[in-house]
């Protein structure tokens, strides 16, 4: 373990409490940061993190309490202040402009520049390009933003943060969109950044990356501090949600006795090429699902895994080749209406732009994919529909003080939740997810996975594309392997290894 050689934290925060609409969200909370040190900061979706992130990153003035920057005190105004102190945050929600290009954004305010004062192009690329390489980007550094998928976006918004020469850096769910081999790059240059010094906040719901980089672990619940360990005294993962969540927590666990037998297929993909303007994004790809199978997609950054699910859906933006049966027969699907009409659902791996209406209700979310199957739509029983929305509410397990609050106001893991549910009141025949627990805690994680299986057990064939290894060997019968568009194997239960997942997926 890297130690402290400095007597005062890089960062120090003591009695810290912030409201908002009278709610607290943190209430006298104690934080602090050394130098050379991986302090690991968890709670459920809501416990207070990103509020306590944000009060050190200047983005929220504390309604109580007190920071010090290396032993002396400081007022955070604003995001200026913060990065002048050392304190750069990689925000879990991106913040980049989509029509600009990578290097742009890495130096958007902060230009290098030749000494005539213009932009020095060549010295921001070769930065820019230099610190993308270590964290496995593998577009180049002039590509547009918004072409690129969120994992993608993700590494961008590392670069960013990495540049600025930060002393203390906060990476508020850094992993979220991206692969395990993307995800252990990313955590050895955790390890080399504490080793030069830099103290790292690292906020995560993969408690496996909390105990394989952390030196100390802070737990929130309801925006108070219940705990600071060092992680050696930390028992499991489950000891550690326990904490999180106030009660004991099982993990959920799948019985060998759940894989569906011989039964008819639901999906049968056959030859599935998809074409965009310079290259083939998936090339000649088949594969089949039964009926009540969870078959996993697995596969790095680009390999082809979210414009599969886009293309049996009806919504891929590529020239498609090859055919899509579903329950047998061969079906034009070039719509999210045709699709639905098909007996498919999808969860888009993006929440907030394609998963929810977010400045509407939970109900007007919950019921929006089910209207028009309503008999005698749009002449509908209002209450009749408010009782079915909380009924599914319930099933979910959405935490929500109303059904009429904005979908906004929830947190990461009920939005998900509410996404999920929202598309199983269509009762589908087949759900397609791609990245269902990208973002979400464990415990919320793990009420998902128990969504998930339940569905299947009552016949609903699944497809669930996930850069979590883990989750996919928890959940699937049988996994496709991608690699740069191309089908590496399919791999049964039996077969099932992390090692061997990465090496079918790497190039």
């Amino acid at each position: 373990m890297a130690m402290a050689t400095a007597t005062a934290p890089l960062i120090e925060a003591a009695g810290l409490s912030i409201s908002f609409n009278g709610s607290a969200a943190l209430s006298d909370v104690d934080f602090d940061v050394a130098s050379g040190e991986i302090h690991a900061l968890v709670g459920e979706n809501g416990a207070g993190k990103s509020s306590l992130m944000k009060i050190l990153g200047g983005l929220y003035s504390p309604d109580a309490g007190s920071i010090r920057v290396r032993g002396e005190p400081i007022t955070l105004t604003n995001v200026n202040d913060a990065t002048r102190a050392g304190i750069v945050i990689i925000h879990q929600e991106l913040n980049l402009v989509d029509t600009l290009s990578a290097v742009d954004n890495i130096f958007l305010g902060k230009e290098l520049r030749t000494r005539m004062g213009f932009p020095d192009r060549r010295a921001m690329r070769e930065a820019a390009a230099k610190v993308l390489a270590q964290l496995g980007f593998r577009a180049t550094p002039e590509t547009l933003v918004g072409t690129l998928r969120v994992g993608e976006k993700q590494l961008v918004e590392i670069a960013k943060a990495l540049l600025a020469d930060a002393r203390v850096l906060i990476m508020d769910e850094p992993t979220s969109a991206l692969s395990d081999i993307e995800t252990q790059a990313l955590l050895a240059l955790a390890r080399d950044l504490r080793e030069r010094g830099i103290g790292i906040v690292l906020i995560s719901h993969r408690l496996g990356e909390v105990f394989a980089v952390a030196d100390r672990v802070t737990v929130l619940r309801d925006g108070r501090r219940i705990a600071t360990m060092q992680m050696q005294h930390v028992e499991s993962s489950a000891a550690l949600v326990s904490m999180m969540i106030g009660k004991d927590f099982a993990p959920p666990e799948r019985s060998e006795a759940e894989a569906p037998q011989e039964r008819p297929l639901a999906v049968d993909v056959r030859g599935l090429t998809l074409r965009g303007p310079a290259r083939a994004l998936v090339s000649d790809v088949s594969f089949s699902v039964q009926q009540g199978e969870v078959f996993g997609i697995s596969g790095l950054l680009g390999a082809g895994k979210t414009e599969i699910l886009e293309a049996i859906f009806g919504i891929s933006s590529y020239r498609r080749e090859g055919e899509i049966h579903i329950a047998g027969s061969a079906r034009a699907i070039d719509s999210p209406d045709r699709a639905a009409a098909a007996g498919l659902a999808f969860v888009t791996e993006d929440r907030k732009k394609d998963g929810l209406v977010l400045d509407q209700s939970l109900e007007a979310n919950l019921l929006l994919p089910s209207l028009s199957r309503v008999p005698g739509f749009p002449f509908y029983r209002r209450r009749r529909m408010h009782a079915w929305a909380a009924s599914q509410a319930r099933a979910s397990n959405v935490k929500h003080r109303s059904l009429a609050q904005d979908a906004s106001t929830l947190s990461g893991g009920n939005q998900q939740k509410l996404i999920i549910g929202k598309w199983l009141m269509t009762t589908p025949r087949v759900l397609l997810l791609d990245e269902p627990t990208r973002g979400v805690d464990v415990a919320a994680k793990a009420e998902i996975y128990r969504q998930i299986l339940a569905a299947a057990r009552e016949g609903v064939t699944v497809i669930v594309a996930s850069s979590e290894i883990d989750e996919l060997m928890l959940l699937s019968d049988r996994i496709l392997v991608m690699c740069e568009g191309h089908a590496r194997g399919v791999l049964a239960r039996e077969q099932f290894s992390g090692d061997v997942l990465i090496k079918m997926a790497s190039p």
